[in-house]
């Protein structure tokens, strides 16, 4: 490989990386802001829910449990 071709692979792969940035940027804008519970993980309102409600999520698997014992 050639020194002339090196440098242009290199110039092509940077050129590369600066077009998908400046595609990343663009879909960033055009998606705004995270939406819907402060856009963190997790995004499942069912995992936000047993993750942010530990004692009630315990007394549901306590209550089920006996259920299932009683049954």
């Amino acid at each position: 490989m050639s020194s002339t071709t090196a440098i242009s692979l290199v110039e092509q792969r940077q050129s590369l990386r600066r077009r998908l940035q400046a595609q990343r940027q663009v879909i960033a804008q055009q998606l705004g802001p995270e939406s819907g519970m402060h856009g963190s993980y997790p995004r499942s309102r069912t995992m936000r829910f047993l993750t942010q409600q530990p004692a009630l999520t315990i007394r549901l698997l306590v209550g089920l449990a006996t259920l299932l014992m009683t049954k």
